[in-house]
């Protein structure tokens, strides 16, 4: 037995034992395979990573877990998160690993949207990231599971820490390892292992790097970066950066070049700027000082201004000094950028209203926004605030939104990423219908409630609902044309009508329900395909009898 493999009820850490009342579950660093937990041992913080309940007998899942610790143990690297020990006790086998206290850079994103809008920044990242993976391809490991959630910042430093090798490859497991979706490469999503080397984990770094143009078109939005982007993701992959050190080189040698050409351009601005403001201060001096001097008169509820980019705001209340988002002036549409941010604070007269709401159609049918930053404080997004926005490309919502208006984004045809807050406990009627672009969505734990017609003639390929969903209302996915995998929760006690009407591509329904749902006329007109339900294995029978379930051409258990 390895001197780091224990079999007991305690953890081991360093050859010492602690007892299990160290640890503390970390709900926001659980994955869809693992559970994570906080262990506190001698003044020092750990991260214990361990098997989900479903998968710990599964000798699949055993072989990764292996896999990842005997990889990251014999790899030392400052970007690279440090492995600790490996054992097994009761609850099933755990890693312990360093623990980084920090955000993942897509977390970062939804906290400090402009923390990336510094080329400097980027570089920086950029460049702690290949250096690592260049590590990582001369000990013969592909990371192959690049992503937004697998790359940490420190808080302290913001240094790049490289986490998750669950589904590396090594020149000793060569077979066990996987593909992250979104960020995958064509040679990862075909199955194409001979092909895959460097060139499929730098494909997942030009993803990453396109990202930020997508956010700050006007900053990275340059010919340069574009070809930076376009070699790194190139379709064959003889045609990408032949390695991390040559792609590190490149980004520097682009980047550096931006950062100088914004310098320059930020002094010439300044130098303008200085000449008018001495000429407006010689003009409108006494002005001023009155206007200071005095009492201002304080804007009354519902008074209407203005704020950068013809931002358009209105107070809500003086008494905890609230306002909301009307949109914009269209006449400010030759300055206007691409990316709307929802700042978290508007001025008026100097007094500062916090940013609660983003009114009834606020931006309806601006189709000059790409990309949407809401920031911390919002709580509501009203009804068509953003539909019809028909060149939306990614949003980025905050922790405090706890609601969201009919409507919000329909009709969003190229909308491709969203993450949905936590707050969030409905979505509702046609919030995202007609978002066509949009094939993936993670639906967030506590949301209990899909509204009519919410997704309905979106591009989603697979859903799989949380724990906590109760209902899901009538026509809810009706019309997802390219829906092929459906996962029902043994929460969900309610399927409205025409749920998945029209969803000709859907060929595996899972039903985690051990009671069968009392449903009329959810899939009833596309059950002519030949589709397979999924249920819990002693309840087969009982949906084999059950109306409408029965109609399904197969029923079998899960766990075939």
């Amino acid at each position: 037995m390895d001197k780091d493999l224990i079999v007991s009820g305690f953890i081991q850490i360093n050859d010492e034992i602690i007892s299990a009342d160290d640890i503390v579950p970390l709900q926001e660093r659980c994955g869809s395979t693992c559970l994570c937990y906080l262990v506190r041992y001698q003044g020092k913080r750990y991260l214990m990573k361990r098997l989900r309940p479903e998968y710990a007998d599964n000798p699949r899942y055993h072989e990764l877990f292996r896999k990842e610790y005997e990889t990251g143990k014999r790899l030392k690297h400052e970007n690279l998160v440090e492995y600790v020990s490996m054992g097994e006790d009761v609850d099933g086998c755990y890693i312990i690993m360093e623990y980084v206290d920090g955000d993942t850079i897509g977390e970062r994103m939804r906290k400090d949207p402009a923390y990336y809008s510094s080329p400097r920044r980027a570089s920086r990242l950029f460049s702690q990231l290949l250096s690592c993976l260049s590590y990582l391809h001369h000990h013969q490991v592909l990371h192959l599971d690049l992503k937004p959630d697998n790359i940490m910042l420190t808080r302290i430093s913001d240094d790049v820490k490289l986490i998750d090798l669950g589904f590396c490859y090594s020149d000793s497991y060569d077979l066990s390892m996987g593909r992250n979706g979104l960020y995958s490469a064509p040679e990862q999503k075909e199955g194409r292992i001979a092909d895959i080397n460097v060139g499929t984990d730098l494909y997942a770094v030009g993803l990453l790097l396109r990202d930020l143009i997508l956010v700050f078109p006007k900053i990275y939005g340059s010919d340069a970066v574009s070809a930076l982007i376009a070699r790194s993701t190139q379709p064959d992959i003889a045609l990408r950066f032949s390695s991390a050190d040559e792609m590190a080189e490149a980004i520097l040698q682009v980047f550096t070049q931006e950062t100088e050409h914004r310098e320059k351009k930020r002094k010439r601005v300044l130098r303008i700027a200085g000449i008018i403001l001495l000429a407006v201060a010689l003009f409108i001096g006494g002005g001023m000082v009155r206007h200071f001097l005095l009492d201002i008169d304080e804007q009354e509820a519902g008074s209407e201004f203005f704020i950068d980019y013809g931002m358009k705001c209105r107070i809500m209340s003086n008494d905890d000094y609230t306002c909301s988002v009307l949109g914009r002036d269209h006449s400010h549409d030759e300055e206007y950028m691409e990316l709307v941010s929802i700042s978290p604070f508007a001025t008026c007269q100097n007094r500062r209203y916090r940013v609660v709401l983003v009114e009834d159609e606020a931006y309806l049918a601006d189709t000059i926004i790409q990309a949407l930053s809401v920031s911390e404080g919002v709580e509501r997004l009203s009804s068509y605030s953003f539909s019809h926005c028909t060149n939306l490309l990614t949003v980025s919502l905050p922790l405090s939104l706890k609601t969201m208006g009919r409507n919000v984004f329909d009709g969003c045809y190229r909308l491709q990423h969203i993450i949905l807050p936590p707050g969030i406990n409905r979505l509702p009627n046609n919030a995202f219908t007609e978002c066509r672009s949009l094939t993936t969505i993670n639906f967030p734990e506590g949301l209990e409630s899909i509204g009519n017609g919410c997704f309905a003639s979106s591009g989603l390929t697979s859903v799989h609902l949380p724990s906590s969903m109760r209902s899901l209302e009538p026509g809810a996915f009706y019309d997802c044309r390219r829906l092929r995998t459906v996962t029902l929760p043994d929460s969900l006690d309610r399927i409205g009508d025409y749920c998945f009407h029209h969803c000709d591509s859907l060929l595996e329904v899972r039903n985690l329900s051990p009671e069968p749902q009392l449903i009329t006329n959810v899939f009833r007109d596309t059950l002519g395909l030949k589709r397979t339900l999924y249920v819990p294995r002693q309840s087969v029978e009982l949906y084999r009898r059950a109306p409408y379930w029965r109609e399904f051409s197969q029923i079998l258990p899960l766990d075939e």
